[in-house]
């Protein structure tokens, strides 16, 4: 399949009018004046690569939201285990996020645990776990917020942030080098982290939890930090640049949660610009909203900003390069699946573009006038 005469956002900054051509559920070619049999004509309209939600337990619930298969609250420290197992492909697809653009999630571990799992990229649509999964172990999920302390202190854990300081702490020194499962796979995921060969996703909604966060692990300089929620990162801009973290922007879709946490978006958007690594999430501090508000988020970030594109790399490229898998997703370049978003008008810069299709792997998974495909 080749598509023709599309203006291209390739999801790294750049933007050019071009033709894609579609092989086997990859990207094979981008280019001009492509040729074959298969070709459909997209003048006048936008293409990008799908989306990417950077932090959510979407997938590990149902829609009545009465499984909690993200939280294994038996343990502040458990960063043995694997959010993959939790994962329900069917719950995942039932959200229809591909709907919105959303093509790929990092499904992590909730927010109860202080270290509470890895974490894994998938597809967001696909009935068989193998073949929408794009990678495990691709994040350590941790949490440094009061919400550790209100799920343990009846439960003989943490009570303070100091508590959760020292437990983190001694679980980053134990080498944990023991012969049974738990202990050999905890040993390799927190050298994995140590080393950096893979991040530390860490969910803290204010500026205090991150520094006291970056405080503790100031002794592994090679440590990759990624900071989720994050509702007042504008204030530790420096702090975060001199440790070269990146940033997951929760969910900011209510006002509320602006008059609360003083958020300074023009502030966030100086970071970005600055070249901190930014990516988006629909999760908030308590729940993941719904798919509809991902251009909500985007348009709080945008206000004022030139460059939109600005935008574009936080849903794509960055979280792509964050947790290991661009050399799958993120951009519009050979060789990468053929996840693609084709729009009347552009997003970023039109509220009434409208999304005409979704493509996972080259296969059309929702379509504007046909719905699901």
């Amino acid at each position: 399949m080749i598509l023709k005469n599309a203006m291209i956002h390739v999801g790294d900054g750049t933007v050019r009018q071009g033709d894609i051509r579609i092989q086997a559920g990859k990207i094979a070619e981008v280019g001009n004046n492509l040729e074959g049999t298969d070709v459909r004509d997209l003048t006048g309209l936008d293409i990008f690569p799908g989306f990417m939600d950077a932090g959510n337990f979407l997938g590990t619930q149902d829609m009545a939201f009465y499984a909690h298969d993200w939280n294994e609250n038996s343990s502040p420290i458990t960063p043995y285990l694997d959010v993959w197992h939790s994962l329900d492909p069917d719950e995942l697809s039932i959200q229809e996020l591909y709907k919105a653009g959303i093509t790929s999630m990092v499904v992590s571990p909730g927010n109860d645990n202080i270290l509470g799992g890895t974490c894994a990229v998938v597809k967001t649509k696909g009935k068989n776990i193998n073949k929408i999964t794009v990678r495990r172990d691709v994040a350590l999920k941790a949490a440094f917020m009061d919400h550790v302390i209100d799920i343990y202190k009846t439960k003989g854990g943490p009570k303070t942030p100091m508590g959760m300081a020292s437990l983190l702490s001694n679980a980053l020194a134990d080498p944990n080098e023991g012969t049974d499962f738990r202990s050999r796979r905890t040993h390799l995921i927190m050298e994995q982290v140590k080393r950096g060969d893979i991040p530390i996703l860490v969910a803290c909604d204010t500026a205090v939890q991150m520094l006291r966060f970056l405080d503790v692990v100031k002794p592994y300089p090679d440590m990759k930090v990624i900071f989720t929620l994050s509702y007042q990162a504008d204030r530790i801009a420096d702090q975060l640049k001199e440790r070269n973290a990146a940033v997951i922007l929760g969910d900011s879709s209510r006002s509320s949660l602006h008059c609360h946490y003083q958020m300074n978006y023009g502030q966030l958007r100086k970071m970005a610009d600055d070249g901190l690594p930014f990516g988006l999430t629909l999760l908030g501090t308590d729940m993941s909203w719904g798919r509809e508000t991902v251009f909500w988020n985007v348009s709080r970030l945008l206000q004022g900003e030139e460059d939109k594109e600005t935008a574009v790399k936080m849903l794509t490229v960055n979280p792509a390069e964050m947790f290991g898998v661009s050399d799958r997703i993120g951009a519009i370049k050979e060789g990468l699946d053929a996840d693609l978003l084709i729009y009347r008008g552009n997003p970023f810069e039109k509220v009434n573009a409208v999304l005409l299709e979704t493509m996972i792997e080259g296969e059309t998974v929702f379509s504007f006038n046909g719905e699901e495909a």
